[in-house]
């Protein structure tokens, strides 16, 4: 239900992206301005939040290895809109690189095993900043590259997969973050989560520059690739950095461990075998850059 939910304010998103000026990532203030002034925007945002409200109650009670595969299972429900009602169309090997996706998420949730291990520890901020340093840097380069390929001399239509990575990387972080708080609220309370942490800091900022580099790509790419890779890169960092924040415990039945790293394998195919550009004519539903910002 939350990630539904979450992907509901996605939607509004790509509606609010066809009526705002051409977005950069060069450009912030204006990024900024347009992005968190617009009322249609911000009408998502408010689902978006309803969303990671449900979702910080529901890692209260699942640990991150068995709710990432949950969460993952309604990016369905993002493909199906975007097919019916934007009509979007994906190629063979981009739905290749889903599926590799959905074997690599049963994987990570298989290697569980029968066990939900559910920890309330949580790391200290040399640890976060361990995880927050390099993602923000690595969002920053995708930010600003994504703009310099998108409007050179040699310029070809993007697919979507750099923006969604960048805005995966960030709200994975957030998610990460989230998870965070989510300990603290279940064990010290509101105030303590709110107050007494990093983490709440970490998941808003972290959400605010993701939420931005998402409207950039929702705005000249397909919503279907760009919200895919989003989810393939932001859950697989929940499985993977959650037991470094978290100390959730990796299988200890080998075979398990051999399942655990063969998702993460997966996942980082499914990735790669994605598309960079736009091969074919511009298919139906894909956001145009306006002319003049071209001109």
């Amino acid at each position: 239900m939350a990630t539904i939910i979450y992907y509901l304010g996605f939607i509004v998103f790509r509606v609010a992206a066809n009526r705002m000026p051409v977005l950069r990532g060069t450009r912030p203030l204006r990024l900024i301005r347009y992005t968190y002034t617009n009322w249609l925007w911000l009408t998502g945002l408010v689902i978006v939040l309803s969303g990671v409200a449900t979702q910080v109650e529901a890692l209260t009670m699942l640990p991150l290895s068995l709710a990432e595969p949950i969460f993952v299972a309604s990016l369905a429900f993002i493909l199906f809109y975007a097919g019916v009602f934007f009509r979007e169309r994906l190629t063979g090997r981009e739905w290749s690189s889903i599926a590799l996706f959905g074997v690599a998420t049963v994987c990570i949730g298989v290697s569980n095993g029968d066990r939900e291990v559910l920890t309330n520890s949580v790391a200290g901020p040399a640890v976060l900043a361990a995880v927050v340093v390099p993602g923000v840097l690595i969002s920053a380069v995708v930010l600003v590259g994504g703009d310099v390929r998108a409007f050179g001399r040699h310029a070809r239509p993007l697919a979507g997969v750099a923006y969604g990575f960048g805005s995966g990387i960030s709200l994975g972080i957030s998610e990460l973050a989230i998870k965070g708080v989510a300990s603290v609220y279940s064990t010290h309370g509101l105030a303590a989560a709110a107050y007494t942490t990093p983490y709440p800091y970490v998941a808003v900022g972290m959400a605010v520059f993701g939420l931005a580099q998402l409207q950039i790509g929702l705005q000249r790419c397909r919503m279907s690739i760009v919200v895919t890779v989003l989810t393939v890169a932001a859950k697989t960092e929940l499985a993977l950095f959650g037991p470094l924040l978290y100390k959730e415990p990796w299988p200890a039945d080998r075979l398990l461990m051999v399942l655990r790293l063969g998702g993460f394998g997966l996942a980082l195919v499914a990735l790669v075998l994605f598309p960079r550009h736009e091969t074919a004519q511009e298919p139906t539903g894909l956001p145009v850059l306006a002319t003049r910002e071209r001109a």
